[in-house]
This record gives C-alpha cells, structure tokens and sequence, in this order.
C-alpha cells in the first residue's frame, strides 16, 4: 500500500463519521477554497446542526487528519 493510500486509510479510521460527513460537506461547499466560499454557518445550516457543532466538528477531524499525516511512529 503506497504512502497516500495508507494516510486515506489511517484518516478513515481516526474520524467519526459525522466528522467525515462535516470535512465533505466543508470541500463542497467551499470552506476550504481561497478565499472561502463558505463559513462554518453555512456548513451547519447545511447539516443542520448548530454553528459551534459544526466547528467542532471540523476542528477534531483536522486535528486527526494532521496527527495521522505528520505523527512519528
């Protein structure tokens, strides 16, 4: 399994999947564009959650996407 294959796989099994659906909903819509297209309002309007549930979201699952890129083990 090459290196990119192997960080999808360690990044799928660190996140929840209402992080996962948070993260794709965030790309879709644009929050991660520069600029940004889109606000964290918008990502929870979208999943219908609150403002502060959707940035909570988002930033545990970046958390785990960089511990999974950049962690030494």
């Amino acid at each position: 399994m090459g290196g990119r294959a192997r960080t999808r796989a360690a990044v799928k099994a660190r996140l929840t999947e209402r992080q996962r659906d948070t993260v794709k909903t965030a790309l879709e819509l644009g929050y991660y564009d520069i600029p940004k297209r889109a606000t964290q309002e918008d990502i929870a309007a979208e999943l219908n959650c609150a403002p502060s549930t959707a940035a909570e979201h988002l930033q545990k699952a970046e958390s785990q996407i960089l511990r999974a890129q950049f962690a030494r083990g």
